[in-house]
């Protein structure tokens, strides 16, 4: 499967009559979760899923000790997670804040410049319903739907991070539009939350 990729328009300040600067962007082919790379490993080794699962949830309870104790943790040649901190207020003065305001913030992953190399993959351009021109908001429900079929034709399954990808909708509008299509008898549901995937109704 190829990556496919559209174009985003940056304007120009409007001190200058140059026309808009189109930057290459990468339309999200949706989202792979731990789950199915665990079953992708299994299939191509002698790990089981089962296995596979285990060492990630014994890794993310250890990447979360030492960010915790303040550590970096490398990932592999992936990259290194390192944690951020945040006051509760603006500090103007280091004598005018306690460490009793002062949290931990958010985790971040600083991916190797090794690892970024190595992707690297075929690119062909975003068919019509998939490109960047329009935002959600201009898009009525009808036109969003016909988005999804054209998904679906192509993907069988969709899941509502995807489906909030491909339109740029936010979550909850995400879930309303397909939660009212499977009311509607046009979508059904596979699995359970955080699994649960639609589908085009036969």
């Amino acid at each position: 499967m190829e990556a496919k990729y559209d174009f985003l328009q940056v304007p120009q300040p409007k001190s200058t009559d140059e026309p808009p600067v189109l930057y290459p962007k990468l339309v999200s082919n949706g989202t792979v979760t731990f789950r199915e790379l665990a079953g992708r490993i299994a299939e191509s080794s002698t790990f089981k899923e089962g296995t596979i699962l285990g060492v990630q949830e014994e890794l993310e309870k250890w990447m979360l000790y030492y960010l915790a104790h303040g550590y970096r943790v490398e990932l592999g040649t992936i990259g290194t997670a390192t944690a951020t901190l945040k006051a509760d207020r603006t500090v103007y003065k280091e004598e005018g804040i306690h460490a009793q305001s002062i949290r931990f913030d958010k985790v971040k992953i600083q991916v190797s410049k090794g690892f970024s190399r190595r992707c690297q993959g075929d690119l062909v351009r975003a068919p019509l319903a998939f490109k960047f021109g329009a935002s959600s908001s201009e898009l009525n429900e009808e036109a969003r739907f016909g988005l999804l079929q054209q998904y679906l034709k192509e993907h069988t399954f969709i899941s509502r991070t995807t489906y909030g990808e491909l339109t740029g909708l936010l979550k909850t509008k995400a879930w309303s539009d397909l939660n009212r299509w499977v009311k509607e008898g046009r979508l059904v549901t596979r699995g359970r939350a955080p699994h649960k995937v639609y589908l085009l109704a036969t």
